[in-house]
């Protein structure tokens, strides 16, 4: 019986990413709350529900509720990390503040040392103090500090005061400042590198700058950026919820240390809800029965998860496995370690959960389960991935230019095709469909001038036989034939009555009778009477004799008269027969034989052509039909595969920019050549032109200048003079090309085969002016980093495992470009990787690291976890950095 789903779960899948509302008020606190629902239980009952894992009430400059919404989440202890909070009206703006749930006091205590005027939790209560010093204030009492809302006016320091005066600087360097809060999620990039904005944007990042000299900041310079509910009401907190106006932090457990850790390193660990999908499709667990991996299972984190290990232990095993499981690398069942039975189970965008399972050697068995229902005998590619096997990059980047078509598979992964290949397969199927009815129906309609030819013919020489006299002469000439059938049986009776009758069969035998009898009695009376029946037999005898002299002589006499009769007969019979003679010479003069078996002949064959003609040119409607879909089919074909092409286009943009943003060396772009990747092409007309020694190079001259529909139009209109012009064919093989792809079967072809695009990389120095480099002239490495970003950076959501990502790349760009597009993309698509490096397993910040380890003829994984786990991080430490004897050294060889 197949692993269950819940047994899956059970083991450890690493550091989560959990959802955080860390600015809420609450009733009789806050001045400006007026919902009496909003309580602490009632704001933490509803975060349980909601699925909210952190959250904090931050009541205007009051610490009132504090101790009770600790105290009230520890109901909720492992599930509910309630930070104790307040929301601080500074000189600058609003600014929040956190501390660890065993300091709650510390709250009261930093409102006193920033001594609060008016009542706590009015709208009038505020600090005099700056926000730059009321962060130094926090930090010393061990909080950590996010200023509020900071694009809302007023109370938002960003746009409480216009231009960026010194104090701004304070509060962005300020070593306590660890995140800011946005109410617009179209500012989430302000105080970023990615801060684009006209204007403000460099004075911004000038801050940001000045941040990162500052000893105390210089290590954490990114804020984390953050959005919260900043509830009034029950319903604004449940409604921002439902909004995705939440935050997710990434912790490996639910502790405040934890929650500083992901402000620490908010690239990786901090992503407001609004900026990643709501949900992603993912590979939930994976478990292996037999094989080099009998018993084991790993239960996947959402987004990072590393394979570590030294050579032999299983990790490209567990992802092959993995891959060959999902219909991905069907490959993998020729090796010796591949299991026996492989059982996946996977969660798409919708959250339809899917089982997989592979028995070796056989097709994967899907299921499906939506709520309650589940689904049996799924499509195997309702749940797809993106596998790329060692090494499977460094092929596609082997000769991209040669391998035209490997390369588009590849880009081609990365794009919402799906939809545009079904219709596509769909309409070929149809216009398959079309052709085979069609196809005989345009086989006839080809030969219709010919048979309305002979059906003229048949019916001149059937007017011909009319005025002629044909049907007379041939009904005399029967009738004559007739006569002297009937005069031949005549002269049969005739010599019938000549050789007369015999009556010996009536005659009969006594003695032979007497003898067949047997032994008789002797008795005198017996004899007596057998002896008056004799006499009886012989006078019987001699009257049949009589007679039969008498009949035969009559006979005679009668043949004798009907002898004469039958000369007379005969010579009329030749008078007639040369009279019909001489009419059957002037038919035969006119071209006809004048016999009624010609005639009839001639009669067949007319009605049967006129039977075929009619028939055929009753299908015209029919065959105008057929055309007319086939030429609708036509135009739906071409309009799909131009999509695919626009849309081919389109990503190129996106890849494009990717590429700008990550390789600094030289520029890489790519873009589509529109002569196409003609190999299919080529290969039908070269079919087509079977045995016409058609040179090869012309007839790639020919595809490149062209399209197959474009051909098949100039064929179909018969010109030869354009053809020729196509890439110099000439006239003479313009005509055997109009001629053999004129038949149907190869003209259907023509008119269905694709020509896409061809996907071409260009790489260009950035000296000015930029030279052209040849792609092959590129090392090996730099091919597999265009590749590796391409694949990273795809619009696309599923997820996406590699077998070493790193192989072919330097350790500079691995961390300068591999680890920060990991950490940026881990959140958009799951990341299942085998790696050997370091700064991808550790600064990449994955979730779940599987250490590997061989134990007798199995691999295993020991100490699993996220890096933030202590035995984790012994063990990667011994595995990619060689122990913490040889990481010391290190670290003396280089001096710090």
């Amino acid at each position: 019986m197949p692993i269950t789903f819940g047994e899956i779960q059970k083991h450890d899948n690493g550091a989560q990413f959990f959802a955080a509302d860390l600015h809420i008020h609450t009733y009789a606190v806050s001045e400006d709350v007026p919902d009496q629902a909003l309580t602490v239980e009632a704001v933490i009952e509803e975060a349980v529900r909601l699925w909210i894992s952190i959250i904090s009430i931050t009541d205007h400059n009051s610490a009132k509720n504090t101790e009770a919404s600790v105290e009230y989440g520890r109901k909720y202890a492992g599930q509910l990390l309630v930070l104790p909070g307040v929301e601080v009206t500074t000189a600058h703006g609003h600014l929040l503040v956190y501390f660890a749930p065993d300091r709650a006091a510390s709250v009261q205590d930093l409102l006193s040392r920033i001594s609060i005027v008016g009542k706590p939790g009015s709208k009038n209560s505020h600090t005099a103090m700056s926000m730059a010093d009321t962060i130094r204030e926090a930090e010393r009492l061990g909080g950590v500090c996010i200023a509020a809302h900071i694009d809302r006016p007023a109370t938002g320091f960003e746009l409480r005061e216009d231009g960026y005066p010194s104090w701004k600087r304070d509060v962005v360097t300020s070593a306590g400042l660890y995140g800011l809060e946005f109410d617009d999620a179209s500012n989430l990039q302000w105080y970023s590198p990615e801060d684009t904005t006209p204007l403000k944007g460099p004075e911004r990042k000038k801050l940001l700058a000045a941040r990162a000299a500052s000893s105390g900041t210089s290590a954490r310079v990114r804020l984390a950026a953050v959005q919260n509910s900043d509830a009034h009401s029950l319903a604004a907190f449940t409604e921002q919820a439902s909004k995705r106006v939440l935050t997710r932090l990434k912790m490996d457990e639910l502790t405040f240390e934890g929650f500083r850790t992901a402000l620490i390193d908010p690239e990786a660990r901090v992503r407001p809800e609004v900026t990643i999908p709501p949900s992603v499709p993912r590979v939930r667990g994976v478990s292996f029965v037999g094989g080099f991996l009998h018993g084991e299972t790993y239960h996947f984190s959402d987004n990072l998860n590393c394979f570590i290990g030294g050579r032999g232990t299983g990790k490209s095993t567990a992802i092959r496995g993995l891959a060959y499981a999902l219909g991905a690398d069907d490959e993998f069942e020729e090796h010796d370690n591949c299991a026996d039975t492989t059982t996946v189970y996977c969660e798409d965008a919708n959250g339809i959960l899917y089982r997989y399972e592979r028995q070796r050697g056989q097709p994967p068995s899907v299921k499906a389960r939506e709520g309650s229902a589940v689904q049996e005998d799924v499509a195997p590619d309702a749940f797809r991935i993106e596998f790329y096997r060692q090494g499977s990059l460094a092929e596609v980047a082997k000769d991209p230019l040669r391998n035209s078509a490997l390369l588009q598979e590849f880009l081609d992964k990365h794009i919402e095709l799906a939809d545009l290949q079904s219709r596509e397969t769909g309409l070929l199927e149809d216009l398959a469909q079309n052709g085979s009815v069609l196809k005989p129906l345009e086989a006839a309609i080809a030969q219709l001038p010919a048979k309305q030819t002979a059906l003229n013919s048949l019916n001149t020489k059937l007017r011909i036989a009319e005025t002629g006299r044909v049907k007379e002469i041939a009904a005399q000439q029967i009738q004559l034939g007739a006569e002297k059938n009937l005069a031949k049986s005549l002269g049969e009776v005739r010599t019938f009555y000549q050789g007369g009758l015999s009556f010996s069969i009536a005659e009969r035998d006594f003695k032979a009778l007497s003898d067949s009898a047997g032994q008789l009695t002797g008795d005198a009376e017996t004899a007596k009477h057998l002896a008056d029946a004799r006499g009886v037999i012989d006078r019987a005898n001699a009257f049949l004799k009589k007679q039969e002299t008498a009949l035969n002589q009559g006979l005679k006499d009668l043949a004798k008269e009907l002898d004469g009769i039958l000369g007379h007969l005969q010579g009329r019979h030749k008078q007639l027969e040369a009279a019909l003679a001489d009419g059957v010479q002037k038919l035969r003069d006119q071209g006809l034989s004048g016999s009624i078996t010609e005639l009839n002949t001639l009669i067949r064959q007319q009605s049967t052509a006129s039977a075929e003609v009619s028939r055929v040119r009753a299908q015209e409607p029919r065959v105008r039909e057929l055309r007319e879909k086939r030429r609708a089919l036509l135009e739906d074909l071409q309009a799909v595969r131009a999509e695919m092409a626009a849309r081919r286009k389109t990503q190129v943009t996106a890849i494009n920019d990717n590429l700008s943003r990550t390789i600094r060396d030289y520029t890489v772009v790519v873009y589509y050549n529109p002569a196409g990747i003609i190999d299919e092409f080529v290969g039908l007309v070269l079919d087509v032109m079977q045995g016409s020694f058609f040179p090869e190079d012309s007839c790639r001259k020919l595809c490149a200048a062209t399209t197959p529909y474009e051909l098949a139009t100039l064929v179909r209109g018969g010109r030869v003079d354009s053809i020729a012009k196509l890439g110099d064919a000439g006239k003479k093989w313009a005509e055997e090309l109009a001629r053999r792809f004129g038949l149907v079967e190869n003209f259907y072809r023509l008119e269905c085969i694709a020509k896409p695009p061809c996907p071409v990389i260009k790489v260009l120095t950035r000296t000015k002016p930029p030279k052209q480099i040849a792609v092959t002239q590129l090392s090996d490495g730099q091919k597999h980093t265009i590749l590796l970003t391409i694949a990273m950076l795809a619009e696309s959501n599923m997820p996406l495992v590699i077998d070493q990502p790193e192989d072919d790349l330097d350790n500079a760009f691995i961390f300068s470009s591999v680890v920060s597009t990991l950490r940026s993309i881990k959140e958009r698509r799951q990341l299942i990787l085998v790696t050997h490096n370091a700064n991808i397993a550790v600064l990449g910040d994955s979730e779940l690291i599987l250490p590997m380890k061989r134990n007798g003829d199995c691999g295993v994984a020991h100490e699993r976890g996220s890096i933030d786990r202590a035995e984790t991080c012994v063990v990667v430490q011994d595995i990619l950095e060689g122990g913490r004897l040889a990481f010391q050294r290190r670290k003396e060889v280089y001096g710090h």
